[in-house]
């Protein structure tokens, strides 16, 4: 019985810990540190196999918005596992993607965050990306 309780409390644990919730769904990158309309050119597997994170190249095609100045070639990290938020951007396909700078000034991006295939999105929808620029 006590064996039954800690396994159960353990997953529960391990379940919790690793779970997305996805607290707003934005309708535009305007809340995020950067938004840009993208090619996603290259993509790299970095980190260990629990937190594998995918590290894109990506060519701008334009910026929404940004909190720092931007290369036309940038790098955009994601975690793949779901349980982490994770999304995953086909190679040769355009995005909208928003997301944050980390304290090492790398650029990420998640599935909470304003994240849109361009050739999926509606006109209306694309006529309210553009957002204040500051930098």
């Amino acid at each position: 019985m006590n064996t039954f309780l800690v396994l159960a409390i353990l997953s529960f644990q391990v379940g919790f810990i690793k779970a997305c919730t996805c607290v707003d769904n934005p309708t535009n990158g305007c809340g995020s540190q950067y938004s840009v309309l993208g090619a996603v050119i290259g993509e790299q597997a970095v980190g260990d196999p629990f937190t594998e994170k995918i590290r894109y190249t990506v060519l701008v095609l334009q910026v929404y918005k940004t909190e720092r100045p931007l290369a036309n070639v940038v790098q955009i990290e994601a975690y793949v596992e779901p349980s982490l938020c994770g999304l995953r951007l086909p190679l040769g396909r355009t995005f909208v993607i928003s997301g944050y700078f980390d304290d090492m000034n790398v650029m990420n991006t998640n599935a909470c965050l304003y994240v849109r295939s361009w050739e999926e999105m509606p006109p209306w929808e694309r006529a309210g990306l553009f957002c204040r620029r500051r930098y």
